[in-house]
């Protein structure tokens, strides 16, 4: 990458005002920097310049993005620091940063707010031009995609704060253009710890979240990474912001805001001109997973490499379609000469373009645990009989198991090492082969609604992104029974899950009905769009009883819990070749316990019609239609008693008792999916500090972080040690 080459020269009139007026600026955050970006208030003024001061934004991103990934993976419990680590790095794995730490500088995240801050100052969200869409002229607000744009970096880089710096943070929203300005914004800018921050831009968000839209240019930032991939989607921001906020308050209202705020992207559709434009309509767990092949299943012969790969999800170059996996990135240079290449790809990983040198980073005991400890489950179907079959430790070579391959897939697939000249070469694919620096993605965005729905008190449905994914037939036939009130009832019809879109193994079964035979289905969509987080690395998670005990929801005191009602399948009904008399060998087939039961309940008038009556096939295809259908009528009126016997079980035994139980076994199911699906990505300390917060004990953070390193169990049981202090005025 040449330096965002496209746009970037329009910006040499900026350098001329900024060095002569603010390069001698020294107050305690530099506030008023060398990278402002115009000295002329009424610059923004045309469309031109809504590009041009937007790339002056993204380039100073660039300074951040590889702090963002430091400080949230080294001060986790996944990462070990290596020898070849310089003290700057090994300082912020033991909590030891001090003023001198090179990436303890707050200054340049005040770089880019300052810029944030002219923008949203100087922008004219009223300036609008005529253009044409979709075949007809219409006015277009020029400012308005990068205003909001604009608006959600800047809290993301706030929230950013708050999770190294914690609290006394100066809260600066105005611009600084002069040394006398930045003397009266220190002086007067209060100061926010992090949940102060998450409370602030919540409301400073929230009115323009209608405003949301992608570019319309689409010119690129850099010559590999498309610019709506730049963008930071105000819903995504926002529900980060009310995830925090549900954990500091405990406050569980804050995290159906928050699940709300995910849905509202992942469901989110562009409108006008932009909805024909190829990118990004919807988003899905798409169908990326390692898995054991059938005929290994079958054999029991694991000496192949598993299927697929993990590595799929990290390519920036393309940006919109279903199997996009990346939302949002930084974009970085491309050779490490360059101003800001992304280090991470050595850090991690050994540097082989120069000089061999070992990586600074390696996956700790605590990560290898977290997927060595995992019970692969799957099955394979022979003659016509479903098996289901575990992968263990006997079934694998040494090399296989020292790799990592065994349980969970994912870390195996992503992480290598060779011995070579006296020196360990390690690579981590995810970790190397992304240029740029990702800050949203498909999984981690439903790992986070699935955080936030358990601590909202809706544990089956968080279940459910873990184990199948999501469309409406898993809402209707899991979530919904289990909701005892009509509060909760009306908060899940908010997630619409269409089925028309949303592709699981329920998709195309009756409404209500999820089955333990949907994971045997061979039939299943072939447009498969949702699968569940666990699957992408330990195989059919559905029916996996070492995942999800079923004692969780049945205990073994409780009695009576009601049983799933037959299904009624029609998903061999869409081959037209079939006659109508193999349409009704079908039926049965595969019906007939359902369509003898619908018989038995309903009496005369249902036997199955007679083909021989009719004079053709047209003539018998309606009549099997019409039979179907009340086959389907029946099907959902036992769906409806389905959900009314569970809520009125759970209310005559002890709902609360269970409901508990879930929430506390989906609660350590995420943490553990935390680890395998976002490993080396940046974000396990601050799901590590949400966690703490939720409970109201430091020692829940101070537990796992010490499973890497003991010494800091004692340290990080107080919560002032958990953050950065720069300068003696900001931090815990």
């Amino acid at each position: 990458m040449k330096k965002f080459k496209y746009i970037l020269p329009a910006l040499g009139l900026v350098s001329c005002f900024a060095t002569a007026t603010l390069t001698s600026c020294d107050d305690m955050l530099n506030l008023g920097n060398d990278d402002i970006l115009y000295a002329d208030k009424n610059h923004l003024t045309t469309a031109n310049d809504t590009v041009n001061s937007y790339v002056g934004i993204l380039v100073q991103l660039q300074k951040i993005a590889i702090r963002t990934n430091l400080f949230g993976e080294l001060r986790g419990d996944l990462v070990d620091v290596t020898s070849n680590a310089n003290a700057n790095l090994k300082a912020i794995a033991d909590f030891t940063v001090d003023d001198d730490n090179t990436y303890n500088n707050p200054r340049d995240y005040y770089a880019v707010i300052n810029n944030c801050n002219y923008y949203l100052a100087n922008a004219d969200t009223a300036l609008r031009e005529s253009r044409y869409e979709n075949g007809a002229r219409s006015d277009f607000y020029v400012f308005r995609a990068e205003y909001v744009a604009v608006r959600a970096v800047r809290a993301w880089l706030y929230l950013q704060l708050g999770q190294i710096y914690g609290a006394n943070i100066p809260l600066v929203t105005e611009p600084i253009l002069s040394l006398d300005d930045a003397d009266n914004a220190l002086a007067n800018a209060p100061k926010k710890n992090l949940s102060g921050l998450c409370d602030y831009f919540i409301d400073d968000l929230k009115p323009y979240v209608s405003w949301f839209n992608y570019f319309t240019h689409s010119s690129g930032y850099n010559s590999h990474m498309p610019a709506r991939m730049s963008v930071f989607p105000v819903s995504l921001v926002l529900g980060d912001l009310y995830l925090w906020s549900s954990s500091l308050k405990r406050d569980p209202q804050l995290a159906r805001e928050a699940a709300k705020c995910y849905f509202d992207y992942i469901d989110w559709t562009p409108g006008g001109k932009n909805s024909n434009s190829g990118y990004k309509h919807k988003t899905v767990v798409k169908n990326i997973s390692v898995n054991w092949p059938v005929s290994s299943l079958s054999s029991g012969n694991f000496t192949m490499a598993p299927n697929g790969s993990d590595n799929a999800w990290f390519n920036t170059s393309s940006f919109g379609t279903d199997n996009s996996e990346v939302i949002t990135a930084i974009g970085m240079d491309s050779a490490s000469a360059e101003g800001h290449f992304n280090e991470l790809r050595y850090l991690y990983c050994y540097n082989r373009d120069e000089s061999n040198v070992e990586a600074s980073f390696k996956p700790s005991k605590a990560c290898s645990n977290y997927s060595d400890s995992q019970v692969y489950y799957d099955y394979y179907v022979s003659n016509g009989t479903v098996n289901y079959t575990t992968v263990g430790n006997s079934q694998l070579t040494e090399d296989q198991v020292n790799g990592h391959v065994v349980g969970d897939l994912r870390l195996g697939t992503t992480y290598s090492i060779q011995q070579r000249q006296d020196m360990m070469q390690q690579m981590i694919n995810k970790a190397y082969y992304p240029q740029d620096v990702i800050i949203y993605r498909a999984g981690d965005v439903y790992l986070r609604l699935a955080e936030a729905l358990n601590y909202a008190g809706f544990p089956k449905f968080a279940l459910a992104i873990l184990t199948i994914g999501l469309d409406n037939n898993v809402i209707n036939g899991l979530v919904l029974p289990e909701c005892i009130n009509a509060q909760d009832s009306a908060f899940v019809q908010y997630f619409d899950f269409n089925v028309n879109f949303y592709r699981t193994r329920a998709t195309g079964y009756a409404y209500g009905n999820i089955s333990l035979d949907m994971g045997r289905d061979q039939s299943a969509p072939a447009n498969l769009n949702q699968i569940g987080l666990h699957q992408r690395g330990c195989g059919w998670a559905y029916d996996n009883p070492y995942y999800y005990p079923a004692e969780t929801d049945i205990p073994s005191d409780m009695t009576g819990y009601p049983e799933e009602p037959l299904y009624f399948d029609t998903s061999y009904k869409n081959n037209a070749s079939m006659k109508a008399e193999v349409y009704l060998d079908s039926l049965l087939a595969m019906n007939q316990e359902f369509v003898d039961q619908m018989i038995a309940a309903k009496g005369e008038g249902y036997e199955l019609p007679n083909l021989e009556a009719y004079a053709n096939n047209l003539e018998r295809l309606d009549a099997i239609t019409a039979y179907e259908e009340l086959l389907q009528a029946y099907a959902v009126e036992l769906s409806l008693d389905y959900i009314n016997a569970v809520q009125e079980w759970y209310k005559q035994y002890g709902y609360p008792q269970v409901h508990t139980r879930q929430i506390e076994v989906v609660d350590s199911l995420i943490d553990v999916e935390s680890a395998l699906e976002t490993c080396f990505e940046g974000f396990r300390f601050g799901y590590l500090m949400r966690d703490a917060e939720r409970k109201g004990d430091p020692t829940v953070l101070a537990n796992k972080v010490a499973k890497r390193d003991e010494s800091l169990r004692g340290k990080l049981s107080s919560k002032n040690n958990w953050f950065i202090r720069w300068n003696g005025q900001i931090g815990q």
